[in-house]
């Protein structure tokens, strides 16, 4: 595939306020279609990077109203809580002979699709989702749970060596890549090759490989020093695994020698002699470093722009870089350099959803306030939260479980193929089952509502149709197939009668929710 002529989307062009709802957010609300019409750019970027005078009380409302009653009866800590009070919990459930991990895994995933699908601080859940793909762990323990707040929320739209601070001391991080049993006489090197090549600096920015950015390189010789420089940065030997500096687990006086890191500096950079904050002097110089800037706006770039930021917007990569750079890692001030550049509004066909967000922008599509509770352990329910764990699992993109460092991949080619089509359509399909009812239980009174409510029915087959095509898909799709969703729908009669009893109903809003139209970001 040519990077530069990807396949083009079905379909005319969107608005740009179609495109920035569906890149900026996890695609439009029927309230946000309904003010569309007034949208303007440089505003919604510079509200949404303002997230703290969002009011998103009735989010975490919704949230606070969740049950945290796991299985075994014992109470799921909230996710802000002390690594002293997760553990507390998971002694309580063990007792109860529960599984605290898995509770505590499911209760995540439920308010964090909540918040997706519900908070009006949108932006700031996209960069939350961009900076857990970032920096990458799991549930391999139950310390994912208190980096979820902690580090990525605490820091998402704040500045950048603040974010890496924090996750170089994270629990989950020293655990996921083994720092926290590094030992000075013999580092391991896991984490300090992971924060260079996936944090900060680049792969692309290793020597002896291609300099792709054309900018400063690291070697071998630099991750072995900074894996010396971060051995004792471990939670051994805390009561709640929580972060602290062991001097005794390096060599002999090992963080009192003087070290070095080339970086591709002009001379070396030289680190006094100390312990802790050898590490300290070593995130400091890795969250300035050039190579930095633009390997964290290229990934911007793509995240937002195109799966091929260096071929489609090299010059979007080198604003945010630049932001990147005069604002010292403010995370805002790049982010708003990448989503006012030019070409932003020029990138229409250059992303597709992955399943998260195709899960969540359909929910949103259809106007939905509530979401599936993973927490209860509910076999009875068909349509509960067992179900669409299976589905998520099938898709590729269960959330905190992916185990490789690298992150899940953001470009089309890993996300669309036959099985997506397939498990896509299916998963559209149980969304409009479980909300809107079976297309042979028309007799729930609730249900019917909120589905005249989304076609504006009773109405027509031809305004069924395009008033699921704005909601779903938000631009003109080709003649040929809106002409055949309305002979299904109206049995081959434009004019018929359309509401919530009509047969064809719920199948016609999950093929246009599942079509390859409302793939496309």
């Amino acid at each position: 595939m040519n990077p530069m002529n990807p396949t083009t989307p079905p379909g005319a062009a969107p608005s740009l306020a179609r495109l920035a709802y569906n890149r900026i957010c996890f695609g439009p609300r029927p309230e946000d279609i309904a003010a569309i019409s007034s949208f303007d750019l440089t505003a919604f970027v510079d509200q949404q990077l303002n997230y703290e005078s969002i009011d998103d009380s009735a989010c975490e409302a919704y949230i606070a109203g969740l049950s945290r009653t796991d299985p075994q009866g014992t109470t799921v800590p909230p996710t802000y809580a002390t690594l002293a009070e997760i553990e507390q919990y998971r002694a309580a459930n063990r007792a109860a002979n529960g599984w605290p991990n898995t509770n505590l895994q499911r209760y995540l995933w439920t308010t964090t699709y909540a918040r997706a699908l519900l908070s009006k601080r949108q932006l700031f859940e996209v960069m939350v989702d961009f900076w857990t793909n970032h920096l990458q762990t799991n549930f391999q323990s139950h310390l994912k749970y208190w980096e979820d707040h902690h580090v990525i929320r605490q820091h998402a739209l704040g500045n950048f060596r603040d974010l890496i601070g924090a996750s170089a001391k994270s629990p989950s991080m020293l655990h996921f890549l083994s720092n926290t049993y590094s030992d000075g006489s013999n580092p391991n090197e896991n984490y300090a090759r992971e924060l260079m090549e996936l944090h900060t600096v680049g792969s692309y920015s290793y020597v002896p490989g291609p300099d792709y950015l054309k900018k400063p390189n690291y070697t071998e010789e630099d991750v072995h020093v900074a894996a010396q420089i971060l051995s004792g940065w471990t939670t051994m030997g805390t009561p709640n695994e929580e972060f602290r500096f062991n001097d005794g687990r390096s060599w002999p006086s090992h963080h009192w020698l003087e070290k070095r890191l080339w970086l591709g500096n002009d001379d070396y950079y030289h680190f006094p002699y100390g312990g802790i904050e050898q590490g300290e002097m070593l995130l400091d110089i890795l969250a300035a470093h050039p190579s930095t800037a633009y390997f964290i706006s290229f990934k911007l770039c793509r995240r937002f722009i195109s799966d091929f930021p260096n071929e489609f917007c090299p010059d979007a990569v080198e604003a945010g870089a630049q932001a990147f750079i005069a604002s010292q890692g403010d995370i805002r001030a790049t982010l708003r350099a990448i989503l006012l550049h030019p070409k932003f509004a020029a990138s229409w066909g250059q992303k597709v959803k992955r399943p998260f967000e195709f899960f969540i922008s359909t929910m949103r599509a259809m106007g939905l306030t509530t979401m599936v509770n993973f927490l209860p352990d509910d076999w009875s329910d068909p349509l509960g939260a067992r179900f669409f764990e299976g589905q998520i699992e099938m898709l590729g993109q269960k959330l905190f479980e992916f185990s490789a460092p690298t992150g899940l991949p953001d470009v089309r080619i890993a996300w669309w193929n036959t099985n997506q089509v397939f498990g896509r359509w299916t998963m559209a399909n149980a969304l409009v089952n479980r909300y809107f009812g079976s297309q042979t239980q028309t007799n729930s009174a609730p249900a019917n509502a909120a589905l005249d409510a989304l076609i504006g029915g009773p109405t027509t087959a031809t305004q069924a149709v395009d008033r699921l095509i704005e909601r779903f898909i938000g631009r003109a799709i080709d003649a040929a197939d809106r002409t055949a969703l309305i002979n299904y729908l109206g049995n081959n009669n434009p004019n018929a009668t359309v509401s919530s009893t009509t047969p064809t109903l719920r199948p016609t809003v999950g093929i246009v929710a599942a079509s390859p139209y409302a793939q496309w970001r």
